[in-house]
């Protein structure tokens, strides 16, 4: 690459008319039909600066990549000027920053802008799906932080961004645009933060939308080889958004979201490491760079990963610390809750899909089981979690992989936990929720608080968990954990089977199946004489392109028969020879690791746990839920009596089995309440009640009491308007009054309650008379 550039003695007068005037937002213009060199013009009319010198900089680092990405060595040329043209001083402070004097006098910057994915010549960190590219003719790849850069003290105003575009060529992006021509894009955020959060692709379109409840999905696909298409894509995506919805209460937390993914060609020459790929996650938006294999080679990958990234949205995109929320672009400042954004987020991407049937449970548990292989084998299973996380650039940058490991089997125990302690009724979704409610978009919480503020949603057992098995270095005893849930975790078993010959194979670039390092081949392979490298065409007459194939050709062996396997063999010439390996089909002994398996005679405490742990909605909670007394659900007068009775009483524990008892699967309770905003509804689920309310019982009596009711049935519906009063002792002073609105059906021979909603009485508010005792 041609780093070189000559010197912009002059700007344009065009450029000089637009300049007038000082203002409180960027504007950035960027032109990609002008490319030279693999490199882009950036131009910025800048905000009103009031200091005489300033700091231009481009980020070091930016969120979910954990890693120095140093932006800045491949920006070149920054030159900035005053409203009459003339050139300011500028001098480089490091690799990301410039200093710019006479800046209040400032109107404009201009540098140049080299694409990360072609510059071999610039030693780098940068991740693939964090960079940029800029190909002519074919795709350019703008993910913000490689191209715009910030003033000192000036990121919460508004970025606007101007995108002169190639005629046919098209901007797949979550972020709305303000103005589209069939030459011009122009796009506007309210702050940095936002900017870096929308990447936008440019390429000849090959899209796809699908519409998931609330939320439509977009896929834009560049696959230079035409191997993948969108609409693949958006096949498999739909499925999985679906569970995602359902997932998450039935509603995505986006209105538009998209899927952009880069499928690079055999053998591009890159500045990435050979085999780097994989995806970065936005707000409303993902990144993926990946080879162009084929669909066939990447679905179950691209499914996983797309998962992974997706459920993000949550964490750390709505739930995280001040270090996220305030993210420095400038040097690391880390978070001690990896287990949270990266293990919680993996787990997650796999628990959806076993929960709504995507994938099997045996098959979910088979994953967790790998994961533990790996994080155990590759990674110190005695460091602190926490301690991981703050290193995670530095010090422990080598154990960073393990967030995807052992993070998600953190997640994996402590949502069986969860399910243990509730019976079912609420796991880890439940308490991601309830910090989404707590936190939200907006607010951040503090490192050190997160455990007692699980605590407080929870129970101590859980902060136990967290302190001894995160914050602490002992080794998560697994076999505990997810016997919890009736499931067996055997350290080391051995058995005879049929096998390939223990070699690693997986497509090659062309979608031929290859054998890739680590070569460890048992005395199976090492009889056929496999080698390193050799490409499988076929085994017993049967066509190998991908894994199932391979499972079928394993379940026709048997002992004793020939076994013949078609390779594909470079010879010293660099050609590849066709060869026939034969030998005689036999077992061979296999040494299985912490594997993980049902028990069949799991007691009914660990059933309620697994199902809801693994089994969605009321297919769960109707085995999870305890039976009624007879008594409190055979008339309408008894359910409503057995309300108040059930969440009345002195300080201590309730009856939480009793209360559930009452309710059907899947039955929703709420309060209006009034607030400085105005009139707000906090609707919630009964095991979400049970969370907001069972600690404050446990400190302070509560008798609610039923003062008047009225009863509109038909049928085997009925709905009833009941008025209450509240006191925190017997005989007391009235706490409060209000009105319950209960929906009851009669389903099963018995009163269930599907909907309990109530409004206090307020001072602008009365109680109507005719619900008065």
């Amino acid at each position: 690459m041609n780093r070189i550039y000559k010197c912009l003695l002059a700007v344009p007068m065009a450029l000089l008319s637009l300049a007038a005037g000082a203002q409180d937002r960027y504007r950035y213009a960027i032109d990609l039909t002008a490319l030279k060199n693999d490199a882009l013009t950036v131009d910025l009319q800048t905000p009103r600066v009031k200091t005489a010198t300033t700091t231009f900089s481009m980020p070091k680092i930016i969120p979910g990549t954990y890693v120095i990405a140093d932006y800045g060595k491949f920006v070149h040329d920054v030159q900035a000027f005053d409203a009459a043209g003339k050139a300011l001083p500028v001098k480089q402070l490091n690799d990301n920053q410039w200093r710019i004097s006479g800046a209040d006098r400032m109107t404009r910057i201009r540098y140049v802008v080299e694409d990360v994915f072609d510059a071999t010549g610039v030693k780098h960190k940068i991740y693939p799906m964090a960079a940029t590219n800029f190909e002519e003719g074919k795709n350019f790849s703008l993910n913000f932080p490689g191209i715009f850069g910030y003033l000192e003290g000036l990121r919460n105003i508004p970025f606007d961004l101007s995108i002169d575009k190639p005629m046919n060529m098209w901007a797949s992006t979550s972020l709305p645009a303000a103005s589209s021509t069939p030459q011009r894009d122009a796009f506007s955020v309210p702050n940095l933060d936002e900017l870096y959060n929308f990447p936008v692709f440019y390429t000849v379109p090959d899209t796809a939308s699908v519409q998931v409840g609330n939320c439509q999905v977009l896929v834009s696909v560049y696959s230079p080889g035409k191997k993948i298409q969108a609409k693949e894509i958006a096949g498999w995506m739909s499925g999985l958004l679906d569970a995602a919805r359902q997932y998450l209460g039935g509603r995505l937390p986006a209105d538009r979201y998209a899927f952009l993914y880069y499928f690079h060609e055999p053998g591009a020459k890159h500045s990435f490491p050979k085999g780097l790929g994989g995806a970065l996650e936005h707000p409303t938006s993902s990144f993926y760079y990946l080879p162009d294999a084929g669909s066939e080679a990447l679905k179950e990958g691209i499914i996983d990963m797309s998962s992974h990234e997706f459920f993000h949205i949550i964490t750390p995109l709505t739930i995280s610390s001040r270090e996220v929320k305030e993210f420095n672009f400038d040097k690391p400042v880390m978070s001690q809750h990896l287990w949270l954004y990266e293990g919680v987020t993996e787990y997650t991407a796999h628990h959806v899909q076993v929960k709504y049937g995507l994938i099997q449970p045996q098959e979910f548990l088979e994953r967790m089981s790998q994961k533990i292989t790996t994080s155990r084998q590759q990674h110190r299973d005695t460091l602190a979690f926490t301690e991981l996380s703050k290193g995670a650039t530095d010090k422990w940058a080598d154990e960073y992989g393990n967030v995807y490991q052992k993070g998600a089997l953190i997640a994996a125990c402590l949502d069986i936990l969860l399910n243990h302690k509730s019976g079912g009724h609420y796991g880890l979704r439940n308490l991601t929720y309830d910090l989404g409610v707590r936190y939200g978009q907006h607010r951040a919480f503090e490192d050190a608080e997160l455990f007692d503020a699980i605590a407080e949603l929870t129970y101590p057992e859980v902060k136990e968990f967290l302190v001894k098995y995160v914050a602490g270095s002992a080794p998560i005893p697994y076999e505990y954990y997810f016997g919890l849930a009736g499931v067996d975790f055997a350290p080391k078993r051995e058995q005879r089977i049929f096998s390939f010959g223990g070699i690693n194979i997986f497509p090659n670039d062309k979608g031929v199946m290859k054998i890739n390092p680590p070569f460890q081949p048992n005395e199976f392979g090492k009889a056929l004489g496999y080698k390193l490298g050799d490409e499988l065409y076929s085994a017993n007459g049967i066509p190998l392109s991908g894994p199932d194939d391979v499972q079928a050709v394993k379940a026709k062996m048997k002992e004793g028969e020939p076994f013949a396997v078609r390779i594909g063999r470079r010879n010293t010439a660099g050609g590849i020879d066709t060869l026939t390996l034969t030998t005689t089909t036999a077992k061979v002994t296999q040494v299985e690791t912490n594997k993980l398996r049902f028990l069949p005679n799991a007691t009914p405490q660990q059933l309620r746990t697994r199902n809801g742990w693994l089994k969605a909605g009321a297919a769960a909670q109707e085995k999870a839920r305890p039976a009624a007394r007879p008594a409190d659900v055979a008339s309408i007068d008894a359910i409503i009596a057995a309300t108040y009775d059930v969440i009345s009483g002195p300080a201590g524990p309730r009856n939480w089995d009793r209360f559930y008892s009452l309710f059907q699967p899947g039955a929703k309770m709420g309060a209006s309440v009034q607030t400085p905003n105005g009139a707000k509804f906090f609707g919630m689920t009964p095991e979400e009640y049970e969370r907001g309310n069972g600690p404050l019982f446990q400190k302070q009596g509560f008798y609610e009491e039923e003062l008047k009711r009225t009863v509109q049935q038909f049928g085997n519906v009925a709905h009833v308007q009941s008025a209450y009063q509240f006191r925190f002792t017997p005989g007391g002073k009235i706490e409060q009054r209000g009105i319950n609105y209960i929906t009851l059906v009669k389903s099963d021979g018995r009163w269930w309650i599907a909907n309990l909603s109530w409004q206090d009485e307020e001072k602008d508010l009365p109680l109507p008379k005719e619900m008065e005792r």
